[in-house]
């Protein structure tokens, strides 16, 4: 599958509309940052998809992640294979690694998705700011660092200081 026919959401799904039938599955993105993958739970054929909520939760070794939908309508159809074959969506999150297809009542919500391009823009503004979170909290642990490190100097002319006085005393 073209990623350019696809749209893309915040939560990292991807939707590919077909007519009134459109397919989501997670990005790449997502994969990457689940780590390895180990379990996946997909809903039944004939629930109905609401938008914003849960549908599914896919484990890595490190987390288990819910999956949120980014559309409403009925589960038509699921992809039970990957269950059993996650490196196989681990090496191509897109095309045959759908979760679900589900039947729309309105596709205009698909014209609210991300492109590929702002998708990919989306992705460099989350690692700007991971990175940008990463530097602030170096800083900060440096800064703790150099507080206690003055902490214990200052402590410890005050210890030393006491002995001094205590020595003083005795003489």
């Amino acid at each position: 599958m073209k990623k350019a026919k696809i749209k893309f959401t915040p939560e990292h799904n991807w939707v590919e509309l077909k007519r009134k039938v459109a397919a989501i599955g997670i990005t790449d993105y997502l994969i990457g940052e689940l780590g390895d993958l180990i379990d996946l739970c997909l809903p039944k054929v004939g629930e109905e998809l609401i938008y914003g909520i849960s549908y599914g939760e896919i484990e890595s070794i490190n987390i288990l992640h819910d999956l949120i939908a980014p559309l409403s309508g009925e589960i038509v159809k699921v992809n039970s294979d990957l269950s059993t074959s996650l490196k196989v969506l681990q090496k191509d999150p897109y095309g045959e690694s759908w979760f679900i297809k589900v039947r729309l009542e309105e596709t205009e919500i698909i014209d609210s998705l991300m492109d590929e391009d702002e998708y990919d823009e989306y992705i460099k503004s989350i690692k700007k700011k991971t990175k940008e979170a990463g530097k602030k909290k170096k800083k900060v642990e440096v800064k703790k660092t150099a507080e206690k490190e003055t902490e214990n100097t200052a402590e410890d002319k005050k210890v030393a200081k006491k002995k001094t006085v205590t020595k003083s005393k005795k003489k």
